[in-house]
């Protein structure tokens, strides 16, 4: 593996008011990667553009945090419906003493990389690459690198942390917001029961369309895909049946409001026939939180409606209790999935213009990340 650091332009701004705010400074980055893969050629590189925030008053090597985005391509600010979150955090963080790193998702902005195919595993890579060029800068303390994680991010954060256990320079800490503590299966029921409720639909068809849901994912275990042949094709015919038994009685209505059409099921067949998918439905982000090398964060909003924080704090609790790793979980009243101050957490409030995130989750994290850096 060869690696290749370049800055390109160099941007100065200035955070006013709040605790210890300070001036700090903005470089482009782009990190080049050459035959990322064991047995890769020259001709798979890629490229990983970001920005790093850095103070302007350094004394020492400082403590630096990567972000790592959520699912979706995401360029480095996380930018989602008049949104930039990791511009709030990466401003937030620097002028108060910590270098931040962000950076395009594979095949965003500036990054290039293999998308179609990428999973959550591949994601998990480049932030791997991300640690390793923090580590390798003089300004930077290799001790001290932490991860911020949002939603999918937070089970990259953990697998990066889980994996650098043992190394010479282990990750210092996780930060999740938003984050897994069960496999993406039961993350998937649990968002759509929610969603689908707020979204006023009847219990019944709520528990019509889990049921359907449920038996896509036990179809997927058993249909087995020669080679050659047409995934999404098959994947349709299958789960035709299953669509037909779940959406018996309903009106044509019904079925719509519900996700029980023929449209949603050719729909279902091309998204379960993505790598993604695939590997998020397995993945158990639990798994590598009982071998963080370092202290955890979990922060939840009350009224997350996609990683549902009534039951997946207490499961990253419980793992963390089981398995000797420092945690600190934190439920804060009345935000939704992106930490933002909401009415009832549905996903259409996300383009509402209060601040995401709020506050009080960047006032957590900076008293977090100072009490194990030492700030």
């Amino acid at each position: 593996m060869e690696i290749k650091f370049v800055f390109l332009a160099f941007a100065m701004t200035l955070l006013a008011g709040g605790l210890q705010a300070q001036s700090f400074s903005e470089q482009e980055v782009v990190i080049h990667i050459v035959g990322h893969e064991e047995g890769a050629t020259p001709t798979d590189s890629m490229q990983l553009a970001g920005t790093l925030s850095v103070p302007s008053e350094v004394q020492g090597r400082l403590p630096a945090v990567i972000l790592i985005t959520g699912s979706g391509a995401q360029n480095r600010d996380e930018e989602l419906m008049g949104h930039k979150p990791f511009k709030v955090i990466a401003e937030y963080l620097s002028a108060r003493g910590y270098a931040v790193l962000r950076c395009d998702d594979r095949g965003v902005g500036g990054s290039t990389g293999e998308v179609a195919h990428a999973t959550t595993l591949d994601f998990a890579q480049d932030v791997r690459h991300q640690v390793h060029y923090l580590q390798q800068q003089k300004m930077i303390d290799p001790d001290r690198i932490f991860l911020f994680g949002h939603s999918e991010g937070a089970t990259v954060a953990a697998i990066v942390a889980a994996q650098s256990r043992g190394m010479a320079h282990p990750v210092a800490g996780v930060a999740m917001l938003g984050g897994a503590g069960m496999d993406g299966r039961r993350t998937l029921l649990q968002q759509n029961g929610v969603i689908f409720a707020l979204r006023g639909v009847a219990d019944s068809l709520v528990a019509r369309r889990l049921a359907c849901m449920s038996d896509i994912f036990a179809a997927c275990d058993t249909i087995f895909l020669g080679a050659g042949a047409d995934t999404v094709k098959t994947l349709n015919l299958a789960f035709r049946p299953i669509f037909k038994q779940h959406a018996a009685g309903l009106t044509k209505e019904q079925k719509k409001q519900v996700g029980l059409t023929s449209v949603d099921c050719y729909g279902w067949a091309v998204t379960m026939a993505m790598p993604w998918m695939v590997t998020f439905l397995r993945l158990n982000p639990a798994e590598y939180i009982a071998q963080l090398p370092c202290p955890l964060l979990a922060i939840g909003g009350e009224k997350d409606c996609q990683v549902l924080p009534g039951v997946n704090l207490p499961a990253i609790a419980q793992v963390c209790k089981e398995n000797g790793v420092p945690c600190q979980t934190m439920l804060m009243k009345g935000l939704n999935h992106l930490g933002q101050q909401c009415e009832t957490g549905a996903v259409e409030e996300y383009v509402n213009p209060e601040q995401a995130p709020d506050d009080r989750v960047l006032e957590a994290l900076v008293q977090w990340l100072g009490s194990i850096a030492g700030k």
